[in-house]
């Protein structure tokens, strides 16, 4: 589906197909047609041996699991530095031995509260999410979400798709998607479905909407006016154009009056993965209960969501829905926690009604006596049956080819690896400079290309700019060489490469 075809017929029967090919139709695409109309689904996209199972609902994914190791929560953590090594892979067999999450282990030794699980868990579903927009060929099916779903997180779709597409489109995408738009003037959809206010964009991407607002403009008169290269420009016209907030101006006529209601504009969110401010407990005493009653929701039953005991009598079931509804009014909780207040208070709601009724009441005491052959864990409607890849491997094996000059070999190895982790801009580097190493008199300009590819997609990789310079200085141009080395030395410490590597270059001028 083009940017340039998003009638509501074309998105509706797009978010309805079964199944089909990722080659012909992107993960953006699925992702704005399904939040469009709203779909509660399971999507599966493959890529074998690659599986990725995410669970929707009304349009918004809340769920992913796969068969990578890397984005495991214990794995997770220890990339991000909030887990050494040796406490990531204990939490991990201990949750596997014991059945149960490694959330759950976490929480029970002290090592996150439920506050602070439920943000790593939101970067984590984040990170998941951002590594579809890398898969150029495979297939997806859509199938019923699972009775239960096993999640109450929530992404911003549309900051999801903003972020994935600028980060991860090819060059043959973007020129795809925009080339039918120059010497076209281009304007701001008057009615989108994804409002700017819920999509954090930079301040050189916000030089863009500040021109359109003005009046519609070609390509090159907003290239001249915004702050930014013409990549980027490219690349974020088509992002916005892939979610209609941008279209063509001549366009502005069929969408002016929509025939349809516009469906209700979301909140403003925080960006994607973003962590949320550190709360003052002073004035927001309720937080930390909060999280931790979101964090379990889907956990409870009625009775233990509202604290009843199932020998009670009918006053004291009334008496703990009161307490519970009183203390989880959402009307008084700060603006920020009160949509989670209120899920929190509609699931006690529910809860009392299945507790007010003999026969669902009945029907939970019954499931209680019954052992829960998951041991407490959510529900869900898959299971990914095949063992954890582990990009990892692939790559320590690809550097120890490359450390034996064995730069075949090495490629293939570390292909896998980046293959299977594309948002690892590490593994990107080794492969870009690799490739190099094994051709260094035609390899230079596209190891170059590809270092600045694995920048804009991990702009905190040291190493990009690492090889960068080292392949800059191979090829004489010193002063580009010794700014490469400079921007390598911050996120590569403690690695003096960067710092020995400007020091012999400053020696041999």
């Amino acid at each position: 589906m083009s940017p340039m075809n998003h009638d509501d017929e074309s998105v509706e029967r797009l978010s309805r197909e079964g199944s089909g090919s990722l080659a012909e139709v992107g993960f953006a695409e699925l992702l704005f047609a399904l939040a469009r109309h709203e779909r509660s689904v399971s999507l599966q996209i493959s890529r074998p041996p690659l599986v990725k199972e995410i669970v929707i609902e009304s349009g918004v994914p809340i769920d992913c699991r796969s068969n990578l190791a890397h984005e495991t929560l214990s794995r997770f953590l220890q990339s991000s530095g909030e887990l050494d090594e040796t406490t990531a892979n204990d939490c991990f067999a201990e949750a596997c031995s014991r059945g149960i999450l490694v959330g759950d282990v976490l929480l029970e030794r002290g090592l996150f509260s439920a506050d602070g699980l439920r943000r790593a868990l939101q970067r984590n579903l984040a990170r998941k999410l951002l590594d579809g927009f890398s898969w150029l060929h495979g297939e997806y099916r859509l199938g019923p979400p699972p009775a239960e779903p096993g999640s109450t997180l929530k992404v911003n779709v549309a900051q999801l798709i903003v972020l994935g597409v600028t980060r991860f489109a090819t060059r043959q995408q973007v020129d795809a998607s925009v080339g039918p738009l120059i010497n076209r003037p281009l304007a701001l959809h008057p009615a989108p479905f994804f409002d700017l206010g819920e999509i954090r964009l930079t301040a050189q991407q916000r030089s863009i909407v500040a021109v359109l607002e003005e009046r519609p403009m070609r390509l090159d008169e907003i290239a001249a006016t915004a702050s930014l290269s013409f990549e980027e420009l490219t690349r974020t016209i088509h992002a916005l154009a892939l979610i209609g907030v941008v279209l063509p101006a001549d366009r502005l006529a069929q969408v002016a009056a929509p025939t349809a209601p516009r469906p209700p504009q979301r909140p403003a969110t925080r960006p994607l993965g973003e962590p949320d401010p550190l709360p003052d407990p002073v004035a927001d005493p309720r937080r930390a209960e909060l999280a931790e009653m979101i964090l379990n929701l889907r956990r409870k039953d009625a009775f233990e969501l509202l604290g009843v005991d199932p020998g009670g009598s009918e006053g004291d079931q009334r008496q703990r829905f009161v307490e519970f509804a009183e203390r989880f009014a959402p009307w008084t909780y700060p603006g920020e926690l009160a949509p989670d207040a209120a899920r929190v208070f509609l699931a006690g709601a529910r809860a009392f009604a299945d507790l007010d009724d003999p026969r669902r009441r009945q029907a939970l005491l019954d499931r209680r006596r019954t052992p829960d052959p998951t041991g407490g864990r959510p529900a869900t409607s898959f299971r990914i049956e095949t063992d954890l890849l582990d990009p990892a491997v692939q790559h320590r094996r690809g550097r120890a080819l490359m450390a034996e000059g064995n730069y075949r070999e090495a490629i293939e190895q570390l292909a896998y690896a980046s293959d299977l982790d594309p948002q690892n801009g590490d593994y990107r580097a080794e492969l870009a400079y690799c490739r190099y190493l094994y051709n260094p008199q035609a390899g230079g300009p596209p190891a170059l290309d590809e270092l600045a590819k694995a920048s804009r997609i991990d702009p905190a990789s040291g190493l990009v700019h690492f090889y960068r310079g080292e392949i800059l200085r191979r090829a004489g141009r010193v002063d580009e060489a010794g700014e490469a080395y400079r921007r390598a030395i911050k996120p590569m410490a403690p690695d003096r490469r960067p710092i020995d590597a400007l020091r012999a270059l400053q020696r041999t001028r």
